[in-house]
């Protein structure tokens, strides 16, 4: 499905909706969603794939059937932070939350490879995950720092130009 137009929130706060078929095929949309936030510079908008599209992967391998089918999608930039958030119907996602939601990375010696790693990444890569199930939609909510706008950036390098190097 295609992503709806941006929409202009309340003061500084810019939003965009998707909603993704529980398919494969969902991971080249999203990046399409991704990359067309305008509202978001070319940096934060990789950050916000890379994070989306490991959590999308995690949602269509492991919390299959997803009940009817969809997951949705929201972006939205804030004053101080950029949020991701996917909201989907799934059994056995309550179990996975209530059990930390992120395990540590482990071998899996059946299919010799390690798993978990792209958790860490997304744990990396936000500020904060938090995994939410509820009654009727479960929630996965990441919180994104915002990168420096450019004017920030040349005014740190000056401010920091003449101390010397270690």
């Amino acid at each position: 499905m295609a992503p709806s137009a941006p929409e202009r929130a309340v003061g500084t706060r810019l939003a965009a909706r998707l909603v993704l078929d529980a398919s494969p095929v969902s991971v080249l949309s999203f990046e399409d969603f991704a990359d067309g936030l305008e509202f978001l510079s070319h940096r934060e908008r990789d950050r916000l794939k890379l994070a989306g599209e490991e959590i999308l992967d995690n949602l269509l391998r492991h919390s299959a059937p997803l009940e009817g089918g969809g997951i949705a999608v929201r972006a939205a930039r804030r004053t101080d932070s950029i949020a991701l958030s996917f909201y989907f119907r799934s059994h056995g996602f309550a179990s996975f939350a209530s059990n930390g939601g992120a395990p540590l990375p482990i071998f899996d010696p059946l299919h010799r490879r390690w798993r978990g790693i792209g958790m860490v990444m997304c744990r990396n890569l936000a500020r904060s995950i938090s995994f939410r199930p509820g009654s009727l939609v479960d929630r996965i909510f990441m919180i994104f720092a915002p990168e420096p706008d450019e004017a920030q950036v040349c005014r740190d390098k000056a401010l920091y130009a003449d101390l010397p190097a270690h």
